[in-house]
């Protein structure tokens, strides 16, 4: 009886088991978030740019507008060995003047970061899973003091430009506020798409009045993505 009773509970321990694993085999693998950063070669976003640059040694305010295109131009490999893509930026100041273009930054992605190399700075953009509150040093591989990214509003709506994205997630980089400076950074990322939204505003303020005296304020717009056509620079 008792050997009886003891390959029931074998058989029984074997069937749950094999039930765990199918369960398993059958469960999607895990979303790390890397469809907010879903960038290949030949894909461009356009955005709509405006700034706003304060200059206290001038004593002015100056205001610019323009498009800039973003095309991902082709793959190479960096000094560490990994592949990277090769970003080519172009501007059009206005709709009667040509496009041309501005320089050329590159973008890294790993199982554990994505990264964007921005005027030599090497910078943090997202880190992987993409979990709402997790945390990262944006200056982690740069000269730079340490800056806490962190994710907020993961897997909410957004609209831009009257265009909606179902699914993005906001990279708050800095939000200060106090008698002799303001800062509010933050980019927002959609799936399947990239960066859609970014604001940089950083100033000095006056500690008396609160007037602004210096700095700068800027904004990017997603206006349209798809892959890329000389047409587009030529028009």
């Amino acid at each position: 009886m008792r050997f009886f009773l003891k390959n029931i509970y074998i058989i029984f321990f074997l069937l749950l088991l094999q039930t765990a694993c199918n369960k398993n085999e059958t469960l999607p693998p895990q979303d790390v978030g890397y469809s907010f950063f879903p960038y290949l070669p030949g894909d461009y976003i356009q955005y709509d740019v405006d700034s706003t640059y304060y200059d206290d040694f001038a004593d002015t305010v100056k205001n610019y507008s323009f498009k800039l295109i973003e095309y991902y131009e082709s793959f190479f490999y960096d000094e560490e060995g990994r592949e990277c893509i090769r970003i080519e930026r172009w501007i059009k100041t206005t709709d009667s003047t040509k496009w041309f273009l501005r320089d050329v930054w590159y973008s890294c992605f790993t199982s554990a970061f994505a990264e964007r190399v921005e005027e030599n700075v090497r910078i943090t953009k997202l880190a992987f899973p993409v979990k709402s509150k997790n945390k990262w040093n944006g200056n982690a591989f740069n000269t730079y003091e340490t800056q806490t990214y962190q994710y907020e509003n993961l897997n909410k709506p957004y609209l831009v430009n009257n265009i909606n994205f179902d699914t993005t997630v906001t990279v708050m980089q800095s939000n200060l506020n106090n008698l002799i400076e303001e800062q509010n950074q933050y980019e927002i990322y959609a799936k399947h798409t990239g960066l859609v939204y970014k604001k940089y505003y950083s100033v000095k303020k006056d500690f008396l009045t609160g007037n602004i005296v210096s700095g700068v304020y800027f904004v990017w717009k997603y206006k349209n993505s798809g892959k890329f056509s000389k047409n587009l620079i030529e028009t």
